[in-house]
């Protein structure tokens, strides 16, 4: 882990940013929602836009199988957000190649209990397509942000400082 001068303009007005959105919510829920699961929210759910955009295009220019489009668009969509999280979200500076180790651990884990294995439960079960999918983002959602911030970046800064009580960089030092 690095100051704050070396996370750059870009991961300072994040955190400042998500310190603005955290500030904003009722008392109640800033007690118990991590500014770092409202940049993990942002990030990755540009990141499931960015999948869902991947498999368009992907399925409109070529035939593979569905199998290989939706793995292609997750892995490509798995890629962006590790490198946002880690940068911006997490600021952390720490061993690239292991965090990157035990997020593809992450990734993989998550696509076998979540996507394939929950999924295909609830499907047994008789729960419709569309609810079982909603069902296991959410859950598949908890248990990634749950994985990076306690395994993958245990020891990072993350968006809100060293702690939930350090309100990190004031608004003003950060460069728009």
């Amino acid at each position: 882990m690095n100051d704050d001068a070396a996370d750059g303009p870009a991961a300072l007005w994040f955190a400042s940013f998500i310190r603005r959105v955290h500030g904003a919510l009722p008392a109640a829920v800033r007690r118990v929602l991590p500014k770092t699961f409202i940049g993990y929210a942002l990030i990755n759910g540009s990141a499931f836009l960015l999948d869902m955009g991947f498999l368009a295009i992907l399925s409109h220019f070529f035939r593979l199988p569905y199998g290989l489009l939706f793995s292609i668009g997750y892995a490509l969509a798995s890629i962006y957000a590790f490198i946002l999280n880690r940068w911006l979200n997490f600021r952390e500076h720490g061993d690239l190649g292991r965090q990157t180790s035990k997020y593809v651990l992450v990734i993989i884990s998550n696509y076998v209990i979540w996507i394939v294995g929950f999924a295909s439960l609830l499907d047994a079960l008789g729960l419709h397509i569309m609810l079982a999918r909603i069902t296991t983002a959410g859950c598949e959602g908890i248990y990634i942000y749950l994985m990076l911030r306690l395994w993958v970046f245990p020891r990072g800064r993350a968006a809100e400082g060293f702690t939930d009580a350090d309100p990190g960089p004031a608004t003003s030092d950060v460069r728009r």
